[in-house]
């Protein structure tokens, strides 16, 4: 049995220059973290590999960061999406509930970005009008007296 959790929310979740980086975090978003006051609230996170992905999450045609950070207050894990045109911040977990990821994402173990058009067709039925790429997050399971996966959620 497979489920998935996406995270698609149409203002900040599109198709163009979609990758997984390394864990050193990109210049450009650790300014932005100093000049939004975020870097007084959040650590990056090393938790995944990769750390970071970018896509083009607003739809605005322009790379934009996901990266993984954790609220140094709880230690709560969560996904910081920045916006390369606004120079703004979308959070995601790490103290801010969504949807059924909850507020906390220290049980995701697989993060990816889906490109618009493909995570369209895997959504299902009910897909919101998508402006850009998705983040996929995941939960695996596995059960280890057998050593069998299991599936993930």
């Amino acid at each position: 049995m497979k489920t998935s959790v996406w995270i698609i929310i149409s203002i900040i979740v599109g198709a163009s220059g979609a990758s997984a980086q390394s864990s050193t975090v990109p210049e450009s978003v650790a300014e932005l973290f100093k000049t939004t006051g975020f870097d007084k609230r959040f650590d990056f996170s090393t938790r995944l590999e990769p750390s970071y992905l970018r896509g083009d999450f607003d739809g605005d045609g322009k790379t934009d960061v996901a990266i993984l950070v954790k609220q140094k207050s709880s230690g709560k894990i969560g996904i910081a999406v920045c916006h390369s045109s606004t120079k703004k911040i979308v959070l995601i977990g790490a103290g801010t509930s969504v949807g059924n990821g909850g507020d906390n994402f220290d049980w995701m173990d697989i993060w990816r970005v889906t490109p618009k058009a493909a995570a369209s067709g895997k959504v299902g039925k009910a897909v919101p009008l998508m402006k850009g790429d998705a983040l996929h997050v995941e939960k695996m399971f596995f059960d280890f007296r057998e050593n069998l996966f299991i599936g993930s959620r």
